[in-house]
């Protein structure tokens, strides 16, 4: 290979070299970052040391490309690099790794503290639900017997109406008989005032013509 070709893998490996160490860079922020940040901006946090190491790593593969066109003489020192790179790169991605964990154990024990909590309040709103089911429970009760009492009032005025009917209706029927024998002696009083009337009548004629037969005779 001539030094010309040398020279520009050269440069093009110094090149990757620089992308490497922004990435890496950026990685290494991020990594600091997430120890003061939580929830929603922490995960976005790992995601982006998550993507940062694994551009580290595409470009450490075409370093490693890259170093084969490198002078034999050369490439030692190229490929120490090289892994000392991965090296960094591994360890940054531990580091990650061991912050998700973490960070899934601490949303694990957030979760099962809310579901206790929910269960909890679930418990609860479940007890006041019941107690709100036996109250209304007991209301209906007192309202059946109160009705029951009422029915059972109202069943007895009926009775006592129907008592009072059936004895008005026995008075009635006794005033009916009372009014009927009151006709008859009535009849009968009218007819004996007539009869009464006519034998006065025929008593009277009697004496009338008593009286004229007695003054007849002294005449004769």
């Amino acid at each position: 290979m001539s030094s010309q070709g040398l020279l520009e893998n050269s440069e093009l490996f110094t090149t990757y070299e620089t992308d490497y160490e922004v990435a890496y860079g950026e990685a290494q922020q991020k990594l600091q970052q997430i120890r003061d940040l939580d929830g929603e901006q922490r995960r976005e946090a790992m995601k982006a040391v998550e993507r940062a190491t694994d551009e580290c790593i595409e470009i450490l593969d075409q370093l490693a490309i890259e170093v084969q066109n490198i002078q034999s003489g050369a490439r030692s020192a190229y490929n120490a690099k090289i892994r000392s790179y991965r090296s960094d790169v591994d360890k940054a991605k531990k580091e990650l790794k061991k912050l998700m964990d973490d960070e899934d154990r601490r949303q694990l024990i957030g979760s099962s503290n809310y579901n206790k909590d929910s269960q909890r309040s679930q418990l609860l709103q479940s007890n006041s639900a019941l107690e709100r089911t036996s109250e209304r429970l007991r209301e209906s009760s007192r309202v059946a017997n109160e009705t029951e009492q009422i029915g059972s009032n109202i069943m007895l005025d009926l009775r006592s109406q129907r008592e009072q009917l059936q004895n008005s209706r026995q008075t009635l029927f006794e005033a009916d008989g009372y009014v009927d024998r009151s006709i008859q002696t009535l009849k009968s009083m009218t007819r004996r005032a007539a009869a009464n009337k006519i034998i006065s009548y025929a008593i009277i004629a009697v004496l009338i013509i008593l009286i004229l037969l007695v003054l007849a005779s002294k005449f004769w």
